[in-house]
């Protein structure tokens, strides 16, 4: 197991690499994971993470490459909230009036983190997000916990806490491809979920409040590639161009369960997800590239060349309170983690 400190592109970069050959590297743009190379079923290793070709462009706007969303990921609708009696006016950054991933240009994801610390398997980079921030209140210090286990484990560990009540969603916007981060469509990949229940959305693609049983184009309790369903005539699947949805997880809110298992037949590669959060979101790579950027290793990107698999709360949760999802008091501590496990399926 090794930790090295480096750069890419003029900000500080940190390597992890376990006794298996699987490395992950982070930025400190977004603590966002700019590769992660993992071994396939021939013994060679693929790098199974989309991403950008210089360290500048995970500071642009774009498709969040492996970067940390927040303070709020996802969608606010008609960029607004409630909090205590009282409304707060969010940034606007997506058509429609609507904020999505906390609004404006200084996001999240396009921060500068911080060192922090580290172990010999693990770094931990944090961030302050200022009080009235794209229109968020209290001051809001975020940590993020990256380890790797010698059972080819990436694990993703949030801390943050606020001097104000305030609301918050974090998650990690991986785009994965098991074939390789430059090989096409992922319609080939086999998807497992264990969840009875998703949240469907209205005709603004927002979610409104309910959560339905799972139509068959949404079943993945029993293996399904994901390209098997994603074209049928579904209105859910025609307002998102394919999945970008979120299914419920069955856990405790506490420990980590497995929630999620994609496997490539053509590298071998399987990826389980593992959380404590209570939702999980398929994102389908429906709107790749999203803007002109390039590649790393002068790859083309393409729509549905990978997917994304977001933990955290359902879209739009502060309009809906029966979820009891995106707030955090003053004191308190949001303490959630995600773990994506590798092996040869």
């Amino acid at each position: 197991m090794s930790f090295e400190k480096g750069t890419y592109g003029g900000f500080e970069l940190f390597t992890l690499k376990n006794k298996n050959g699987m490395q992950a590297d982070i930025i400190s743009v977004g603590a966002s994971i700019v590769n992660l190379i993992v071994p396939d079923k021939g013994g060679n290793f693929r790098d199974v993470m989309l991403g950008y070709a210089n360290g500048e462009d995970y500071r642009k706007p774009g498709p969040n490459h492996g970067a940390v969303c927040g303070r709020v990921a996802n969608r606010i609708e008609n960029a607004e909230f409630e909090l205590n009696g009282k409304t707060y006016k969010t940034s606007v950054n997506m058509d429609g009036g609507h904020t999505i991933h906390g609004g404006g240009e200084e996001q999240l994801a396009r921060r500068i983190f911080s060192y922090k610390a580290n172990t010999e398997n693990s770094v931990t980079l944090t961030c302050l997000l200022p009080d009235g921030e794209n229109g968020f209140p209290g001051n809001m210090t975020i940590d993020v916990t990256y380890t790797l286990s010698d059972d080819n484990g990436l694990k993703i560990s949030y801390k943050a806490s606020a001097d104000a009540d305030t609301v918050i969603n974090l998650t990690n916007h991986a785009y994965f491809n098991l074939r390789g981060h430059d090989s096409g469509s992922i319609h080939d990949h086999v998807m497992t979920m264990y969840a009875d229940t998703y949240a469907p959305q209205n005709d603004n693609k927002m979610v409104y409040g309910v959560l339905h049983p799972l139509p068959e184009e949404f079943d993945f309790r029993t293996p399904k590639a994901f390209g098997k369903d994603i074209d049928r005539d579904h209105k859910q699947l025609g307002l998102a161009g394919g999945y970008d949805h979120a299914w419920t997880v069955r856990n405790d809110g506490k420990n980590l369960v497995r929630c999620t298992e994609v496997f490539c037949p053509e590298s071998g590669i399987r990826m389980d997800v593992l959380t404590n959060s209570p939702t999980i979101l398929l994102y389908t790579g429906n709107g790749l590239p999203g803007v002109d950027y390039p590649a790393k290793g002068g790859a083309t990107y393409g729509p549905r060349g990978a997917f994304c698999l977001e933990t955290g709360f359902y879209p739009n949760c502060l309009k809906f309170p029966q979820f009891g999802q995106g707030y955090l008091k003053c004191g308190e501590v949001f303490d959630y983690e995600t773990e994506y496990v590798f092996s040869i399926g």
